[in-house]
């Protein structure tokens, strides 16, 4: 640390100039008396020499031999490098300079812009400056006579560091920026260390095109070594200081291109400095940080995502993507929602408009409205026949216009068939001694007969094979023909079920068009009545990525967003009403992502049998005749090579849903009001996690809002869903629960 010595001759003679020079007006008027002189002594703050903050706290008083002292008077002189003296004596002469007080105290904020160097000077990667100054105290005391004591002085240097600015907008990442460009920033002043901060007094900021030492543009020319070697030759670009807590931001923000013109395939460069309240400025610039290189270029318009509840996710750039069709049922209320972005060329997003069935792109009297920041969902919009258009535009600050088309088919559910299977469980014929998997023919055999038992059923025409079809999804024109589905899968083969209930986040909305419409769900808000179960539960077949089990689905569906809650519109927490999935085998969370005591153990997860929820109020007054206990088929279990013989191991395909101890650990205060548990697992042991959780469920959603109105021609029923395949299970108990199903949904049967 640099300190700056006062010579002790030259004080002497500045001293005694001050005494005779600088007292209070008439000190020489009139007679000389004998009045003595007072005396002032400093009796508290830095040492002499000492190092200190910018912030100088000094303590002082002072005595008169003969009589009273009136006030104390002081100047506080900045160091002079020049003359070799820690001040300037031009600093100390006139009265004007001096400052007079009564007090016995005072905090003196001094400034520290001198000697810059790393705060760091062992870390090559600081990005923080610390500057110092030195400075003088000079203080006397006079009293009632006007007679000033001698000068008392005391010399210290005050230290900062200075103050960093940190360029949020246009994130990292991004090089290329339109013409126009917002930029953000925040700042921090360290108190004391980089880890103590306030904010700083003022900022201000400078750009320009890449330009070497001659002025002439230099893409390559190396401008950041440049710029931090020699701050100098830039001095003239910065503006003005701005209060850094300025009105309107501007402390904060600027705009660059709106005003000027930022010329086209140019290397422009931004850098915003930072000072404190001792005058110390960043001195360090970094890419990234406090400085920005990039090209400018045309861009096609902000990034447009839109999404619907039921349509999921689409996005959209510029003004010639082709349109988004869909084709959906009558009836079916829509709700869209979009949003935009243009950081990624340094854009700003100034509002939307949109409108349904626009001949005239050009003609505002055919928009909903004129654009807006504030216009961020259409009105909820019911579509009954024919083709019909949404159009959706975002306009960006520099005029840019990205537009969205989505056209929507409405095609008639005529429901006017009973019962269709889905059969999406793939499998072979080939021999299974351990019956790991029913055979092909097993499976089919399983499942026709129960369909058969509804009269109006034929195989030839009430089946689809999803396998057979080469695994493609059934048309939705052909679940509009059904009243009823039985939907069986397997979910760990390629299936129409795992291309159907994947939900896009709205977080990893990709490129538009990609995205198929979970029609499952459309077909359950049209009133449809629907059986869901496979192998090894399927729910989870909702998220995109294979998740950490438990999982919720309102705040895990995003691999990209730790906020992103838009898998309330999957299909599993809006039409089944599950918060959370779990599974007896899977990838689990371990360590402090699980609650104590839920070690998960196939041994002691796997269930031994199911039993009927006791407590749910459906189960118990509206679906009379369930079996209390669903148990596993002898079949699988009572041969000696049998895998899920229970004298081993349990059962191991089963999902389970709002399992207890992980609503608690995720402090979710309960289920949704429309969950309601049919069936619970009974596990091989009574301590483990899954004992008593459900595995199997009612799905009241929509037969609670059709019921009662007489504006429908079908029947409100329950749909129901099974974590497990039923072909596993005791034949009686699964007779027993199909009768239950077929009552419910009012088709006539045969019990078997």
């Amino acid at each position: 640390m640099r300190k700056i010595l006062i010579s002790s001759v030259m004080l002497c003679i500045i001293s005694s100039a001050l005494v005779y020079t600088g007292c209070s007006d008439g000190l020489f008027t009139g007679e000389a008396d004998d009045n003595a002189m007072p005396e002032v002594w400093l009796s508290s703050g830095p040492v002499e020499g000492d190092t200190t903050g910018y912030q100088v706290h000094f303590y002082w008083s002072g005595w008169d031999p003969d009589g009273e002292i009136s006030h104390f008077e002081f100047v506080v002189a900045e160091g002079s490098s020049e003359l070799g003296i820690g001040f300037n004596p031009a600093d100390t002469a006139g009265a004007d300079k001096w400052r007079s007080t009564a007090v016995h105290d005072s905090v003196f904020r001094v400034e520290a812009d001198e000697n810059p160097r790393a705060y760091e000077p062992d870390d090559p990667n600081s990005i923080y400056t610390r500057y110092d100054k030195t400075h003088t105290l000079f203080l006397r005391a006079v009293d009632l006579q006007g007679r000033g004591s001698k000068v008392v002085h005391r010399s210290f240097t005050a230290w900062t560091i200075a103050p960093i600015c940190f360029i949020e907008h246009p994130p990292v990442g991004t090089t290329t920026y339109s013409t126009v460009i917002t930029f953000r920033w925040t700042a921090r002043d360290p108190i004391d260390s980089p880890s103590n901060s306030q904010d700083p007094d003022s900022i201000r900021y400078l750009y320009s095109q890449v330009l070497d030492k001659d002025g002439i543009y230099s893409p390559n020319f190396r401008i950041l070594d440049d710029f931090n070697a020699n701050p100098q030759d830039y001095e003239h670009l910065w503006s003005n200081w701005i209060w850094y807590r300025a009105s309107g931001d501007s402390g904060k923000t600027t705009k660059i291109g709106d005003d000027e013109v930022l010329e086209l395939n140019r290397r422009h460069f931004f850098a915003v400095q930072a000072k404190d309240e001792a005058g110390a400025v960043t001195a360090i610039f970094e890419n990234d940080v406090n400085i920005k290189q990039f090209l400018v270029s045309w861009k096609q318009g902000p990034l447009l995502t839109l999404t619907e509840p039921f349509l999921g996710g689409f996005q959209f750039l510029g003004t010639g993507m082709n349109p988004i069709q869909k084709r959906l049922p009558p009836g079916i209320p829509l709700n869209f929602c979009w949003k935009a972005t243009a950081d990624d060329y340094g854009g700003e997003i100034v509002g939307f408009r949109y409108g349904w069935d626009i001949q005239d792109l050009n003609d505002p009297a055919q928009w909903a409205g004129s654009f807006s920041p504030f216009t961020l969902c259409a009105l909820e919009r019911t579509l009954y026949s024919g083709i019909h258009t949404l159009f959706v535009e975002a306009k960006d600050d520099g005029g840019r216009i990205s537009r969205a088309r989505i056209e929507i088919e409405i095609i008639q559910f005529t429901m006017d068939r009973d019962l269709l299977w889905v059969d999406d469980f793939a499998s072979t014929d080939a021999p299974n001694p351990a019956r790991t998997l029913p055979l092909e023919s097993e499976h089919d055999e399983f499942w026709l007969d129960i369909c058969s038992r509804v009269p109006s059923f034929i195989p030839d025409r009430d089946q689809y094979d999803v396998q057979a079809a080469n695994n493609k999804v059934p048309e939705i024109t052909l679940i509009g023909r059904y009243a009823n589905i039985i939907w069986t899968y397997s979910s760990t083969t390629i299936t129409a079920w795992n291309q159907i209930i994947p939900f896009t986040p709205e977080s990893m909305v990709g490129s538009g068009g990609v995205l198929s419409i979970n029609y499952l769900s459309l077909f359950l808000a049209k009133g449809g009545h629907l059986l869901t179960l496979g192998r090894p539960g399927g729910l989870v077949e909702a998220f995109l990525a294979n998740p950490q089990l438990p999982a919720s689905f309102k705040h895990d569906m995003s691999t990209v967003s730790n906020t992103d809650t838009s898998g309330v519109n999957s299909m599993p927490y809006k039409d089944y009403c599950v918060t959370i999935v779990d599974k007896v085998t899977g990838n689990f969370h371990t360590a402090e992502d699980m609650p104590d005591g839920a070690n998960r153990s196939v041994d002691r997860d796997a269930m031994m049998r199911a039993v009927r929820d006791e407590e749910d109020e459906v189960v118990q007054t509206s679906l009379v005749g369930l079996p209390d206990t669903l148990a596993l088929w002898s079949e699988v279990t009572d041969c000696p090579v049998c895998f899920f013989n229970l004298r081993d191991r349990g059962f191991s395909y089963v999902e389970l849903y709002d399992v207890e101890y992980y609503m608690e650990f995720r402090q979710i205060a309960a289920s949704q009001g429309c969950f309601h548990p049919m069936y619970r697992m009974r596990s091989m042991s009574v301590i483990s996690p899954l004992y008593d959780q459900p595995v199997a469920l009612v799905i009241t959603k929509y037969r609670d809002l059709f019921y009662g109105r007489d504006d429908i021609s079908f029947i409100p029923a329950y749909s129901f869903h099974f974590g497990f395949p039923l072909w596993f299970f005791d034949r009686e108990d699964v007779d027993q629960v199909m009768n239950v199903i077929f009552e419910d949904w009012q088709l006539e049967h045969t019990e078997d």
